[in-house]
């Protein structure tokens, strides 16, 4: 009897070690996961690619633009060329500073701002900018440019033009400045 007693006091006290274990065991577990951030994901794109997209695109308002020129001329409208032509040379310097520099492309991304919430879901994103310079522990940088530039629909010329950018450093801002419109 007395055998049997001690035999059951030792199964209590191995069942209540284990039990206390388990307990402490589970409350690191918790304390581990409230102290861990969750990981954030970050996408990010060469704004260079994007303006390459764009200039290629059905959002690009050059060629409606032509024709307004070419109204405007037929008709004798001098004011209204001239304020077409100062357009064309502004939009030209905009989409070489956008498409050769590091250079914010929001106007160009307006056009497709409803679709980039669908790429920021399918990559499981927590917002999408253009760079990124410092990224803390628990954050994932991943870059989407080709799935923001897929939204603009670029033929296979445009792809291949964008490719080439990756091998290609951007031009300093200094040096897009004193570049003429028309280059």
């Amino acid at each position: 009897m007395r055998s049997r007693t001690r035999m059951t006091t030792c199964a209590l006290l191995v069942a209540a070690t284990i039990g206390m274990v388990a307990d402490q065991y589970l409350a690191t577990s918790r304390a581990d996961e409230q102290t861990q951030p969750a990981t954030v994901r970050i996408g990010t794109y060469d704004n260079r690619a994007i303006a390459v997209a764009f200039a290629a695109s059905k959002h690009n308002p050059v060629q409606s633009k032509m024709e307004e020129y070419k109204a405007a001329k037929d008709a004798g409208d001098d004011a209204k060329v001239a304020e077409l032509e100062t357009w064309g040379k502004d939009l030209q310097r905009k989409l070489h500073f956008q498409g050769f520099g590091r250079v914010p492309v929001d106007d160009l991304l307006a056009p497709v701002a409803d679709q980039l919430a669908g790429v920021a879901s399918a990559n499981n994103l927590s917002a999408i900018v253009m760079d990124c310079d410092f990224s803390a522990d628990g954050v994932e940088v991943l870059d989407v440019t080709d799935k923001i530039v897929a939204l603009y629909e670029p033929s296979e010329r445009t792809l291949k033009q964008i490719a080439s950018l990756k091998n290609v450093e951007p031009i300093s801002l200094l040096k897009l400045a004193d570049m003429p419109a028309e280059h």
